[in-house]
């Protein structure tokens, strides 16, 4: 949901997440920096990404401190990557998209000057996604506490051999599930992995949790959305081969028989930043097409 459109405060300070392992996205970060620079404005970079960059790195504590807002350069996963490592701020990203589908990110990158400009007047509005979390148990002891702002899946291995879960509403049964695995996912994340797993397409502002079984051994078994009040657990009944915990598509946690993972709203959004008021089902034939919205 975005918040009312109002004069935004004038942004002296930036931080800039890239995917530094191309070349041209790199280019393009430099070419950000030396632009905002001229307008006064100063750029944090943490790691690898700085040293790419050519200027300095700031640890992760400072820059999540003194960014006013977050720039990404790249794709999708640039984005999600940037969501969970300003977790808990509060800070706003604004995406330019360098990757494929770009669903995340707002602006094209031949429309990045525009769109600096227009962020440096402050003419933009924020709109709030909501993240999942979810807590992982081993005999008794918490050894993982992640969060998504796309999906959680739990799948198997590299064999292929099933995995058989049960998935509770708080301490109702659901269902047994035999197949491949489980994904659940945000609405900001049922464009992704859930979509092609058979799962509903849900307008980013709502506020659920919807659940698609991957490759389900039952007819029975068939996507469900719940409501982000409730705590959902997964236990996994029989793991034939190591099983993972997937967040984003990008960290994993190894799964065993056993566990327990339970799975709620986070408490804390991601917020993005909106330029434009764009028409969400447009911008989605647009993607899925592979055209421009």
């Amino acid at each position: 949901m975005a918040d009312a459109k109002k004069k935004n405060q004038q942004i002296q300070t930036i931080g800039l997440i890239i995917n530094s392992y191309k070349e041209q996205i790199v280019q393009i970060g430099r070419q950000v920096i030396a632009l905002l620079r001229e307008q006064h404005v100063e750029v944090l970079a943490i790691g690898e990404e700085a040293e790419a960059l050519q200027i300095a790195a700031v640890p992760v504590e400072q820059f999540c401190n003194e960014a006013q807002m977050v720039l990404v350069i790249g794709g999708d996963g640039t984005m999600l990557r940037a969501a969970r490592t300003v977790y808990g701020t509060e800070l706003p990203i604004l995406g330019i998209n360098q990757g494929y589908l770009g669903f995340l990110t707002e602006v094209e990158v031949e429309h990045l000057d525009k769109a600096l400009v227009q962020l440096l007047n402050g003419n933009y509005e924020v709109e709030r996604r909501m993240m999942l979390n979810a807590v992982v148990y081993r005999d008794g002891e918490c050894i993982a506490d992640v969060n998504a702002l796309n999906d959680m899946v739990v799948t198997k291995g590299a064999l292929s051999r099933i995995i058989r879960t049960e998935l509770y509403l708080d301490d109702e049964l659901v269902e047994r599930h035999y197949g491949d695995g489980l994904i659940f996912s945000t609405p900001t994340g049922s464009t992704g992995y859930s979509l092609s797993a058979g799962g509903p397409i849900v307008y980013p502002s709502i506020d659920v949790c919807i659940m698609a079984p991957i490759c389900s051994h039952s007819l029975i078994s068939r996507p469900m959305i719940f409501s982000p009040d409730h705590t959902l657990t997964v236990r996994m009944e029989s793991v034939g081969a190591p099983a993972m915990l997937t967040v984003d598509g990008q960290n994993g946690v190894e799964l065993q028989q056993g566990d327990m993972i339970y799975i709620r709203k986070a408490k804390h959004d991601t917020c993005l930043l909106v330029l434009e008021q764009r028409n969400f089902f447009a911008v989605l034939q647009g993607k899925l097409k592979g055209t421009q919205a």
